[in-house]
């Protein structure tokens, strides 16, 4: 089961995270700042959650922000399960809708068919003062409205005592893929078959590895031993190659995106060169369309990330050799 997960107020979506999974996560402030992968086995299941960075603190059409969404595509490939909406019930902002169209403008309208909203808190159980707040709060109610009703109270202390509410969250989340299925759009088809291509050429690259172990392996255990600890080891490479696919793949989008922005910067000074020098005539307005250019590469941040782009494709490039 694959879940992303998102929130607009304080450390909530990562306390959620650290509850469903029954352990601690997220040791730093940087944690939260980034999109981050943690998996475990929870109930009998194999459970994958992605949180993104706070949406209330980030513009999401920046390109830092947009990369760590895109690592948050590529993490929970061929598509999420879903997302879970976080809210603290005590503090419910009132743009929560205006946060919650950046993520609908980003993955598109779809989303809401797989989005369920989380009210997140510490006690056994809500004041009714609270409970009444929020069922009586319209920004809470119009945003429910657009993802189908679909809202859980989760309680940390609830939970803590046989994980009751994470099996109330994954019943939920079974009927909402019922239903729905899981979700995808183009941007998810296209990472999985970056993904898998890269994981193709990771898995040619390790073969004499896996080779020599499973002959190492032959030594050590006998024919129904054997099996199984060949099956769990290759299922253990499996795994590490589609981890290191998924972050490589989100490195290389990431770059994409910096290059686009940093082009668009420079179009932009092009135009806005041609425009003020077009009093100039035809003449004026190419030597102003050149300075433009490169102003507007300045005021983009372009000269000063010059030497940040090439840095990381040559890291890029380095990683992908050490896999060869």
């Amino acid at each position: 089961m694959r879940i992303i997960i998102c929130g607009s107020s304080g450390h909530h979506q990562f306390s959620v995270t650290e509850s469903i999974l029954q352990r601690k996560v997220f040791h730093d402030d940087k944690d939260t700042k980034l999109t981050t992968k943690t998996s475990g086995k929870i109930l009998e299941r194999n459970v994958t959650l992605i949180n993104t960075p706070n949406l209330i603190d980030h513009d999401l059409f920046h390109y830092m922000s947009k990369k760590e969404l895109k690592k948050a595509v590529c993490f929970s490939c061929p598509g999420p399960h879903a997302v879970l909406f976080t809210l603290n019930p005590s503090e419910i902002p009132p743009n929560v809708n205006d946060v919650f169209k950046q993520l609908v403008k980003y993955f598109g309208d779809k989303i809401l068919k797989n989005t369920m909203v989380v009210l997140y808190h510490e006690e056994q159980q809500l004041t009714k003062q609270i409970e009444d707040s929020v069922k009586k709060n319209k920004h809470l109610n119009e945003l429910l409205n657009n993802c189908g009703q679909r809202c859980l109270f989760f309680s940390r202390t609830k939970n803590t005592s046989g994980g009751d509410v994470t099996m109330e969250l994954f019943e939920k989340i079974d009927k909402m893929v019922e239903d729905h299925g899981i979700f995808s759009n183009p941007e998810f088809e296209d990472a999985e078959k970056r993904i898998m291509k890269e994981e193709k050429i990771l898995q040619d690259q390790r073969k004499k590895e896996v080779n020599a172990m499973v002959e190492e392996l032959k030594k050590k255990y006998s024919r129904d031993e054997l099996e199984r600890e060949i099956e769990q080891y290759k299922e253990k490479i499996r795994l590490e190659n589609r981890e290191k696919a998924e972050m490589l793949i989100a490195d290389r989008l990431g770059f994409t995106l910096r290059l686009v922005d940093y082009a668009a910067a420079v179009g932009k000074g092009a135009f806005a060169g041609t425009i003020l020098a077009g009093a100039m005539g035809y003449p004026g307005m190419a030597v102003g369309a050149a300075v433009g250019a490169v102003l507007g590469g300045m005021l983009g941040g372009f000269f000063g990330a010059v030497w940040n782009i090439i840095s990381d494709a040559l890291s890029d490039f380095g990683r992908h050799a050490t896999y060869t």
